[in-house]
Order: structure tokens, then C-alpha cells, then sequence
């Protein structure tokens, strides 16, 4: 069909025959009789492709699994993983690796490359296919950073024997979230992770790389098709890539209430099936004596009991898994107030990881700044990444995929981009 398609070529052969008759190459028969056919070859492409090329119709198949948490966890879990440099490669693949669970249930990882678009219009899309030549990494003289990428997963691919496709997404900042969006929902992914708008200093503290960034974070966590991680990166496993063997992380679940908490803790189970993975999962109830109080905690009235059966629901499965797996450890604490919690989140600051829900629910609702710098960390998130809590530990900032975010989601990303608008004009 492509062939006959090609063939056809209307307009350019009719001038190339003009040509041909004006230099005496085709008498005027010839040139009548191949016009005619001209003619009726072009009339007819268009009934002829039409009867002919039949496109099967696309098979409109429901995007079942947006979230880490549900019933069938032995399905393949599809992440896509996105970074704007190699300086953040160690810690995402070390945080592949500790993804990889068991090898009865499937990993894939779609790796994509986001790179700010300088000349060209049009975004570009190109699809990195694995080499098959033989040839040694270190016999190209010139590697692009691009092309550094791809070696890297490609060689922890062979490693590790997890599944990566890694891509390069080229487009404007102000649309980059449509590319992220697109291939998310192309290769229907569980899980986007993309990583933090700042990174870590040699003093330990966080400064902004691009402002722009953040912007790209922030449409990705009010647009995206499934659930959403936003990885703070403190170099987890160090600088360089941790193997299978040698995995050695405590991860540490901050566990609250509500959605986004409970698909922390799916993936925090998930990475536990890791023989390498030690996973603490402490939840925070309110004291018995202040409950009801809402002086020292505020009670989110959006905390209803349906969410409360899903979290014990989710909770009682954990504790089953618990006497089967001796990597994995529960503990309840319970607070008063917000400073009390805040002490009791600093014990557990010595871990490799923290994996917290962006928009915890329940009783317990820390009391902190809601007028914060990144709105789209929640509350906890700012909390594990302001000055003052000073750590090592990398974070991993969850939202469930919700077919609606809530309200108060929604009006914390529009009041961070109106208070950084407001700094702005000042």
C-alpha cells in the first residue's frame, strides 16, 4: 500500500512529462496517453485506498493499573522513570534496584531523558534501540551525555536483567509535562517518577538547579494518568551504582492515613520482597488523651471512614506479611502536637530512604507551614527537606493516582505558584 501510494505523484509528474514534451522527448500521442493515465491513476488512489487499507481499530482496553496499590500485586509493574542529567542516574537506578521485589513479578522501567528545547519548534521523541553490534561502550571517543544515559542503563539492564527502554524527550520547558503525560500514558505506567526541582550541596543543603522545574513538577502532579513520585535526591547508595548483591538500604514509611500514604506503603512492600531491603513502617496515631482536641491537632474532616477501612484494610495485610518476612518491621506512635511528631519523625532520620504520602489524611495532621516553598511536597515532605531537619536521607514524595484530585491538592499547587508569582513581581 505504501508502494502504491508513493507511486502516485500527482502534480510533480505531470510537470516532469510538460518537460519531457517541450524538449521533443514524447510526441503528442505518448504525452496524451500517459496524461490519461496520470489522470486515472490519480482518480482511483483514493477508492483504492479506501476498499483496500483496512486499519485495525485500536483496542480501546481500559488503563487498569494506575496505582501501586491494589488486589492483583503480582502483575508487572511499569515505572517511568525521568531526569534532567546524569548527576541523579546513581540514585534512580539504585532506586530501580531496590524496586526490583521478587523475580515472580515483572519490572519494567521506561527511562526517559528530559532535555529543554532550544531552536526546533516540534517536540522529538527518539527511542534509544539496544545495541547489538558487540562493540565495547569505551570505543566511542565523544559520548553526549544523551548517549551516557543509555550506556547506563543499558549496562544495568544486562546486571540486573530488569526490562529498561530509555528515550529522550525533547520539548520546551512550558510542555515538557505533555511529553512525561504522553509516555505515561502510551506505555500505561504504574508509577512517574520524576525528580526534585533542587539537589544537594557539599554542605548538605538543597538549592535550586532550575526554577522552571518546578513548574514541569507541578502540571505533572495535577495532569498525570497514574500515581506520581517526586524523588528528593541525597545520594542514595552513594555515586554510584549499588548491585543486587550488595543492596544494603533501610527504607523508612512515614505512615499517617489517606491515599497518597497508603500507595507509600504498596511500593514500600513492593521494595521489601528485596533481599537487601529493610523496610520500617512506623504509623502515627493521636493520643488518646488530646483525641478529639483541636487545639494542639487538627482533625481533617475529609478523613472518612471509608479511607479509614482501606488504611486499616491495607495495614492488616502488612502484618501478615510480617510474620513471613523478618525485613519487615511495624511501629505505632502516638503524639499530642505538632512538635511532638516532628521530635518523633527526627529519630528516624538515620535510614537510606523515606517514602511518605504528599497529602496524608487522618487524625494526626502535622500543624506545619502550609504556606510552604513546595507546595508540591506536602507537608511532611517540606518538613524531611527544610534546613533545619538536617539529613542524608533521600525522599520519595508519593501521590496516588485519584480520577479527581482533591480540593485542598488542587489549592496547594495554585497558592505555591501564586506566592512564588507574588515573589516574583516583589
Amino acid at each position: 500500500m505504501l508502494g502504491f501510494l508513493m507511486n502516485t505523484k500527482g502534480l510533480v509528474e505531470l510537470i516532469v512529462l510538460n518537460i519531457g514534451k517541450d524538449r521533443g522527448v514524447l510526441n503528442d500521442q505518448t504525452f496524451a496517453i500517459i496524461i490519461l493515465m496520470a489522470l486515472f491513476t490519480t482518480f482511483i488512489t483514493t477508492p483504492i485506498v479506501v476498499s483496500v487499507y483496512k486499519p485495525a481499530k485500536l483496542a480501546i482496553t481500559e488503563y487498569k493499573h494506575r496505582t501501586i496499590e491494589r488486589k492483583d500485586t503480582s502483575k508487572q509493574l511499569r515505572i517511568l522513570t525521568c531526569f534532567h542529567s546524569t548527576r541523579s542516574l546513581p540514585t534512580m537506578i539504585n532506586l530501580i534496584e531496590a524496586s526490583c521485589g521478587t523475580a515472580k513479578k515483572g519490572l519494567r522501567i521506561y527511562a526517559m531523558h528530559l532535555m529543554e528545547l532550544s531552536e526546533r519548534s516540534s517536540a522529538i521523541l527518539m527511542v534509544h534501540k539496544a545495541r547489538k553490534n558487540g562493540l565495547p561502550f569505551w570505543k566511542k571517543r565523544e559520548v553526549s551525555d544523551s548517549n551516557q544515559i543509555v550506556v547506563a542503563f543499558e549496562t544495568f539492564e544486562h546486571l540486573s536483567k530488569v526490562s529498561i527502554r530509555p528515550t529522550t524527550a525533547i520539548s520546551p520547558m512550558n510542555s515538557m509535562h505533555e511529553d512525561i503525560i504522553a509516555g505515561a500514558e502510551g506505555k500505561r505506567v504504574t508509577m512517574i517518577i520524576i525528580p526534585f526541582h533542587k539537589r544537594q550541596r557539599i554542605d548538605g543543603h538543597l538549592e535550586t538547579t532550575r526554577d522552571d522545574l518546578r513548574h514541569v513538577n507541578r502540571r505533572v502532579l495535577q495532569h498525570a494518568p497514574c500515581s506520581v513520585g517526586i524523588l528528593v535526591d541525597r545520594g542514595l547508595g552513594g555515586a554510584s551504582y549499588v548491585s543486587a548483591s550488595n543492596v544494603d538500604f533501610q527504607v523508612t514509611i512515614l505512615f499517617f492515613g489517606g491515599h497518597d500514604d497508603r500507595e507509600a506503603l504498596a511500593y514500600g512492600t513492593r521494595m521489601a520482597e528485596h533481599p537487601g531491603i529493610n523496610l520500617l513502617v512506623v504509623r502515627f496515631l493521636v493520643d488518646p488523651e488530646v483525641a478529639g482536641g483541636s487545639v494542639t491537632l487538627d482533625i481533617d474532616q475529609t478523613y472518612s471512614p471509608e479511607a479509614q477501612s482501606k488504611d486499616e484494610e491495607l495495614l492488616t495485610d502488612l502484618k501478615h506479611k510480617i510474620s513471613k518476612n523478618d525485613s519487615i518491621k511495624y511501629e505505632e506512635k502516638l503524639v499530642k502536637d505538632a512538635a511532638g511528631t516532628t521530635k518523633l519523625i527526627r529519630a528516624y532520620k538515620r535510614c537510606n530512604l523515606f517514602l511518605v504520602g504528599r497529602m496524608s489524611e487522618g487524625q494526626v495532621v502535622l500543624a506545619l507551614d502550609k504556606k510552604s516553598d513546595c507546595p508540591e511536597l506536602g507537608p511532611l515532605g517540606n518538613l524531611l527537606t527544610c534546613p533545619e531537619f538536617s539529613t542524608t536521607t533521600s525522599v520519595l514524595v508519593v501521590q496516588q493516582y485519584q480520577s479527581e484530585l482533591s480540593q485542598d491538592s488542587i489549592n496547594s499547587l495554585k497558592d505555591g505558584e501564586l506566592t512564588e508569582g507574588n515573589s516574583d513581581s516583589d
